[in-house]
């Protein structure tokens, strides 16, 4: 079998790879399903991989109940950070929003938002 170099400076174009294509999605490098930021933002759905290179999964409904897409994208990212997800990483992750009939891709570098946890409560700066 041939050693597969997967790049971690870019995610392909969601709707190339094979996974469904009429659900809310997150994709971000990475060859471990058992990826600690992942398993946790992704619950109760499960991790999965494609192409040897690329971890994704369902959104669950709490990201986009009352909220943009531009929210469920922060949500996701700040959840991925505050879980732990390796700062020596790539940031790369991407989303697909099965209401917009288009693919999104982004950068957690470039978002910019700063989300502070106090008293439970949740304020977006």
């Amino acid at each position: 079998m041939a050693n597969t170099t997967c790049p971690s400076d870019m995610i392909p174009a969601i709707e190339s790879l094979a996974i469904p294509q009429d659900i809310n999605v997150m994709v971000i490098p990475g060859t471990d399903t058992s990826n600690p930021p992942m398993v946790t933002c992704c619950a109760p759905n499960r991790v999965q991989i494609i192409d040897r290179c690329w971890l994704w999964c369902e959104l669950p409904q709490s990201y986009l109940n009352g909220s943009t897409q531009e929210d469920a994208r922060g949500a996701t990212s700040t959840c991925l950070r505050i879980n732990g997800r390796n700062s020596n990483e790539s940031k790369i992750t991407g989303w697909q929003f099965n209401t917009a009939g288009r693919t999104e891709r982004s950068s957690a570098k470039q978002i910019g938002l700063w989300v502070l946890a106090l008293s439970g409560l949740i304020y977006v700066l």
